[in-house]
């Protein structure tokens, strides 16, 4: 079946069939070799032109009706992936960081120090989602830092401001009237803020300041082989500044007036989003521009958000998986969106997991529909922001699909399946979506 979708064109083919090896099988059973040669001359030279000539016209009416169903552009797709700190490349026109403070350890320490607990780093926990529940649950650890005496106890907490940034995304994509795409947060939910007790580093009241200790060393057991330092994440866009210029265009009323943000000559495939402010009152796109109403004839300061779509590129030592939320292209998924109908069969869901990019880890391997909901089973919890309170999931079935690991054991496989199953619930309102990997739910 994968073969089957994947590729574009076949996959309108009621079955494929190869007239030139059909024709050589039946040409076999004539014995007499005369007759045989007169036979092959005959219908290759005859019908097999006819066949061959109808086949081309066929291939090519095939590819018009697939270029004339036009798909959504994905003008506001995420990929994200992960670097060392020093790695980092910032003449890659391609990724950026999530956290520009990242960059700057010391600065994050005073952002995120407080009376209570003083910052010490942000790891990122490289573990299937067995061994993060378990170290989330553990919380503290025991060790030692210099200057002082002592052993000390230090606190692990996920790192909140990557889900606050992936919050403020949801709410750009809001602003602008855009449909959203399920960031996948593969990454992102794998980074912890370490924290000791503020007594003794600078003391309670001085939240931030105080020498750091030159050399702090955490124990953290059995989960020691899984921990990486000074790892950041990085994602597909930047923020570019928009000032006022002679793109500004007074509306009839004279009260307020609409400043343009021109596309043209952009990347034409690239998505910009404007990051909304008090002084912004409306946003609105039109072909090749973006029209902000605003009631301020001069402005500074204001930003667009650039979604570069083009492939990313790997510079050096950007060796981990790129996690995108990119839709294959297929015929029947043009179909699909042009026709503006969804049927709710195997088929048409195995599709939608089929499209999204996780192939390389996991691929659907069965489902069912209970009245369970299953604690144990995957949740879809990439959305948390975007739950439909209007028809709470109580009271409704539950869609449990069932994956097998593409490669098996793999640290990335549940945050693939979380990902898929969070995409699905937001196409899929009937029932409540939920799923397990092939060996043993997670």
């Amino acid at each position: 079946m994968a073969g089957w979708f994947e590729n574009n064109m076949s996959a309108i083919r009621e079955y494929p069939f190869d007239f030139d090896c059909y024709l050589e099988e039946r040409l076999r059973e004539i014995n007499d070799l005369d007759e045989r040669r007169f036979t092959k001359k005959l219908l290759l030279n005859g019908l097999g032109r006819v066949i061959g000539c109808m086949e081309e016209k066929y291939k090519k009416l095939e590819q018009r009706i697939f270029e004339e169903m036009e798909i959504r552009a994905n003008q506001y797709g995420t990929v994200m992936t992960i670097v060392r700190r020093e790695h980092y490349d910032p003449s890659n026109e391609t990724l950026y960081p999530v956290m520009e403070a990242d960059l700057k350890p010391d600065s994050l320490s005073k952002a995120l120090s407080d009376d209570r607990r003083r910052f010490v780093e942000t790891i990122f926990l490289e573990a299937d989602d067995a061994v993060q529940q378990a170290f989330a649950a553990a919380g503290r650890f025991p060790g030692s830092g210099t200057p002082g005496a002592g052993g000390r106890m230090f606190c692990v907490r996920p790192a909140a401001r990557y889900r606050e940034a992936v919050e403020r995304l949801y709410q750009v994509f809001q602003d602008n009237h855009i449909p959203w795409q399920t960031v996948h947060m593969g990454y992102l939910d794998k980074f912890y803020d370490v924290y000791a007790e503020a007594s003794g580093w600078g003391g309670p009241g001085t939240a931030g300041e105080g020498p750091l200790p030159e050399a702090v060393s955490v124990d953290y057991g059995e989960y020691a082989p899984y921990i990486r330092r000074s790892m950041i994440p990085l994602w597909n866009m930047e923020q570019l500044p928009f000032d006022s210029t002679q793109f500004m265009i007074p509306c009839t009323d004279g009260i307020y007036y609409e400043h343009e943000f021109p596309l043209q000559g952009r990347g034409e495939t690239d998505g910009y989003l404007a990051l909304s402010n008090e002084d912004i009152l409306e946003i609105r796109h039109e072909k090749k521009k973006i029209i902000l109403k605003t009631k301020k004839e001069i402005f500074e300061g204001w930003r667009i958000l650039h979604m570069i779509q083009k492939p990313a590129a790997r510079s050096l030592d950007y060796d981990a998986p790129f996690l995108s939320n990119h839709r294959k292209d297929s015929f029947i998924r043009r179909y699909a969106e042009h026709n503006g109908s969804r049927l709710m069969t195997k088929t048409d869901l195995f599709r939608r997991i089929m499209e999204l990019d996780t192939g390389d880890f996991i691929e659907a391997a069965g489902y069912e529909i209970t009245d369970c909901a299953g604690e144990t089973l995957l949740a879809p919890d990439m959305n948390w922001f975007a739950r439909d309170e209007l028809f709470p999931m109580e009271g409704r079935k539950t869609l449990a699909l069932k994956f097998k690991e593409k490669k098996p054991g793999h640290y990335l496989n549940g945050s693939m399946a979380r990902f898929v199953l969070s995409q699905l619930q937001m196409e899929i309102g009937e029932y409540r979506c939920a799923g397990m990997l092939e060996g043993g739910m997670q």
